[in-house]
């Protein structure tokens, strides 16, 4: 135990009291008589007692003030996009009230999406928001609800106010990753905490919740959410929307697991209901198990081939197995796994627009050309 540390005290006294030469080789081959100490460089000295104490090579760079600054001005800047959402009779005519998520501006009108569950059946609808620690109603005269969608469970609403509110930009929910810190920003159990902000990390992806009523490849999160969460926003380090929360699992066994739409179908279920009032859902014509591998394929989607939609028109066949999904406007093929992550790049897409499907054929890759998705036969 005494040697190493005689050997660290004299390279110590070296680096303090000897005249070091600039060139020194440690890659060089070993010499046949002993080094000469005198040779080395403070630097390269440095390195060979770090070689010799390897836990003093362990260097900690990540700095907790700039993750608070981060999270001060995540808090700043979008924390005003969410605002409150109050149904006048309907599902929540009990008194219950929920959360809508600014994401556009046209003059004084705002468009706020929120969950199609929170105005379902509602006559009237009120927007609430806080100023200067003070909560504002914009009365129901002043809002429209322009359409809502029980698949996906969203809704857009539109207010008109003089008042100048953020809009939430959009993040890009592809990019989105397992371990990623989100926050949760909503009115959980009501106005009286009304902007509550919460922490947690994505835990999953495209996770379709067996036995649920709504056909959308949620994220899975563990910020806190509660009744009046509905319709928040869930974001990203960056402040952008990652998406919109919708429900969380409730029993006795299980806590933390959240769900959020994904911003990315966000946008393209608002763009419709903005535009039409309604969904009209985009059909490529295939079907296959869900987790389950057909085609001996380690990844991708061992598909079977419908009549009438895209897939067919591509060309492609029983046992291929799709990898890939890719719309004209598109720069790369999303990469496709599982068929869940189908199932989501399908609704993310629009009535026609035209795909191209990267896919597996007699173990070889191949890619199709481009044909217009249809509309769903059961719309």
């Amino acid at each position: 135990m005494k040697a190493p540390r005689l050997l660290i005290l004299a390279l110590i006294f070296l680096l303090s009291g000897c005249a070091l030469v600039e060139e020194f080789n440690f890659f060089a081959p070993e010499p046949e008589g002993p080094v000469d100490l005198n040779t080395i460089t403070r630097a390269e000295l440095i390195e060979l007692i770090e070689s010799l104490q390897p836990e003093a090579s362990l260097r900690v760079d990540f700095s907790l003030e700039s993750f608070q600054e981060a999270l001060l001005e995540v808090s700043q800047s979008v924390r005003s996009s969410v605002i409150g959402v109050r149904p006048i009779g309907g599902f929540l005519s009990t008194g219950g009230v929920a959360s809508g998520v600014i994401y556009k501006k046209s003059a004084d009108m705002f468009y706020v999406v929120t969950n199609d569950h929170v105005v379902e059946g509602a006559t009237r609808v009120e927007i609430v928001y806080e100023k200067n620690g003070l909560l504002f109603t914009v009365p129901s005269r002043d809002v429209t609800v322009l359409g809502t969608d029980k698949t996906t469970d969203l809704a857009v609403i539109r207010f008109r106010s003089d008042d100048n509110f953020p809009v939430a930009p959009f993040a890009d929910s592809y990019e989105t990753e397992v371990g990623e810190f989100v926050f949760a920003i909503g009115n959980p159990l009501g106005f009286n905490y009304y902007g509550t902000m919460t922490i947690g990390i994505v835990s999953g992806l495209s996770r379709y919740v067996p036995n649920s009523e709504y056909e959308v490849p949620f994220i899975q999160h563990d910020a806190a959410i509660s009744p009046g969460n509905s319709g928040g926003g869930l974001f990203n380090i960056n402040g952008e929307l990652v998406g919109i929360n919708n429900m969380k699992i409730v029993n006795n066994l299980a806590s933390g697991i959240g769900f959020s739409i994904p911003s990315n179908t966000v946008q393209r279920i608002v763009f419709d209901l903005e535009t039409n009032g309604s969904v009209i859902r985009p059909f490529l014509g295939v079907t296959s198990n869900i987790g389950i591998s057909d085609c001996g394929q380690e990844s991708g989607v061992c598909i079977t081939v419908q009549t009438g939609g895209a897939a067919e028109a591509l060309g492609l066949r029983n046992g291929d197995i799709i990898t890939g999904y890719k719309l004209e406007n598109w720069g790369t093929y999303i990469p496709i796994r599982t068929f869940n992550e189908l199932r989501e790049a399908i609704l993310n897409s629009k009535v026609g627009d035209r795909v191209s499907i990267q896919y597996i054929r007699n173990q070889e890759t191949q890619i199709t050309g481009y044909a217009p998705l249809g509309v769903h036969p059961n719309d």
